[in-house]
């Protein structure tokens, strides 16, 4: 069966295997997506995701934006994943 394309019906997914894939190439074309604005319109961008588990994703197009002091989020965590400036 090949994959379907088109409109994703926006509610939760159930199974946990099936979200937590989606979470995470939804994550990886969200950061790919800010890596381009930044390099095509010349944009200063940071982006910070929560996974559903409480762990931090960053990104930030400008080294001053890494440097951020974390607040407290909604989870406090200490695994924090810094995704690299270069192409995604």
């Amino acid at each position: 069966m090949a994959p379907r394309r088109g409109r994703v019906e926006m509610r939760r997914i159930e199974d946990r295997t099936s979200r937590q894939v989606r979470f995470s190439k939804r994550r990886s074309g969200l950061f790919k997506k800010a890596f381009e604005l930044a390099v095509l319109c010349d944009a200063e961008v940071a982006l910070l995701v929560f996974s559903p588990g409480g762990k931090l994703y960053e990104f930030s197009s400008v080294s001053r934006y890494a440097a951020l002091p974390l607040l407290p989020f909604p989870s406090t965590t200490s695994s924090i994943t810094r995704v690299p400036l270069s192409e995604p």
